[in-house]
């Protein structure tokens, strides 16, 4: 339990890996080819790694099947009732809305207002992706010592400041320097995830888990339908004003949650 900051900073940092090669790849093939190559090469990745998860993870246990089906509805009202979950995973809907901001807005922004090109879009999100490859276990492992809570609420109360500086993001070399700015604070998501087991019991973690992913998948949904409105309606740098709201209204959620036996 005291490591398991350092733990989740590992896995999001294991999944930011690939975040770091696929920019400079996707884009060095679109840049080189076409596009349509860059989604060529995703499929026969997602095609390999398929079959690598199915002949070497286990299967699950087939006599659990029927009863995770009957239950499930009672497993999200379990969930529900805990408060301390409830604010987890209204904070994880706000800060991947803030989330989608940068996958997929900020490449546009960046090639159509900053006027960057492909590959130099690309190298940018290489860099964001590499620099919460280290700060991230840096992270995890201030969480640990320090708690989880208070780490998070840094980290997305400082990120609600940094989304701000954009707005005077006017040549590359700022969108570089605002962009590992804005990477380093939010490499504080995983903390979220980490803070599950000190809210919820054990008989609860996989239901919490599987409830607090769908609302990451809904902040990343309904994200990108909220920048374009503001977008098209307002304007294209408003969309950094809209996020840092997200931003500092999840770090303001997370004040609530209610220590568990002392540990969070």
């Amino acid at each position: 339990m005291k490591s398991i900051g350092l733990f989740a900073s590992l896995w999001w940092a294991s999944f930011m890996l690939g975040q770091v090669i696929g920019p400079i790849v996707g884009s060095f093939i679109a840049q080189t080819w076409s596009f349509e190559y860059s989604f060529y090469a995703s499929a026969i990745i997602a095609i390999i790694m398929a079959f690598f998860v199915m002949f070497s993870f286990p299967t699950d246990v087939k006599g659990q099947t029927k009863e995770r089906k009957t239950n499930i509805l009672s497993g999200l009202k379990s969930v529900f009732q805990l408060r301390s979950a409830r604010i987890l995973c209204l904070s994880a809907t706000l800060l991947f809305i803030g989330r989608a901001l940068i996958l997929e807005f900020l490449p546009l922004y960046a090639s159509s207002i900053v006027k960057m090109p492909t590959f130099q879009v690309g190298i940018l999100f290489s860099l964001i992706s590499g620099i919460q490859l280290v700060s991230m276990p840096a992270l995890g492992w201030l969480s640990d010592r320090f708690g989880r809570k208070r780490t998070a609420v840094l980290s997305y109360g400082v990120s609600a400041i940094l989304f701000l500086t954009y707005l005077l993001v006017k040549t590359a070399y700022q969108m570089f320097l605002v962009s590992v700015a804005v990477g380093v604070s939010l490499s504080g998501l995983f903390l979220l995830l980490a803070m599950i087991p000190s809210v919820a019991s054990p008989g609860t973690y996989g239901r919490v888990v599987g409830t607090y992913g769908s609302f990451e998948d809904l902040g990343i949904t309904i994200g990108p339908v909220i920048y374009g409105f503001v977008w098209s309606a307002i304007g294209p740098a408003y969309i950094f004003l809209v996020c840092s709201v997200t931003q500092f209204l999840a770090a303001f959620l997370i004040l609530g949650i209610k220590e568990r036996n002392g540990v969070i």
